[in-house]
């Protein structure tokens, strides 16, 4: 089983953590998407004493780095994918509303 969350997701960075049940996920790329627009490429390889205390492997479980977005693209709708895998994140705390919402 793998697991995560995206923690932090603005204009200029996100970060998070993905773990892997018996899968060395260390060191892999996950891609940063907004629809199919890549807005930012990282590796999990930040230490989290947190995922290290919690049991889940040697806690190099975390990922941060920069998204570049466009003006009308929002924090809220990026999502983040393991590379060459069908697995992503999505933002946990998205509330979507219909486009013409005053």
């Amino acid at each position: 089983m793998i697991r995560g969350a995206i923690e932090i997701a603005n204009r200029s960075i996100i970060s998070g953590w993905m773990y892997g049940d018996g899968i060395g996920l260390r060191d892999k790329l996950v891609l940063a998407f907004v629809g199919k627009r890549h807005v930012g490429t990282g590796k999990i390889e930040v230490f989290r004493k947190d995922i290290k205390d919690a049991g889940l492997g040697d806690g190099y479980s975390g990922f941060y780095f920069p998204v570049t977005l466009t003006a009308a693209e929002q924090p809220e709708t990026i999502i983040v994918r393991l590379d060459q895998s069908d697995l992503v994140l999505l933002n946990r705390d998205v509330t979507l509303v219909p486009a013409s919402r005053p």
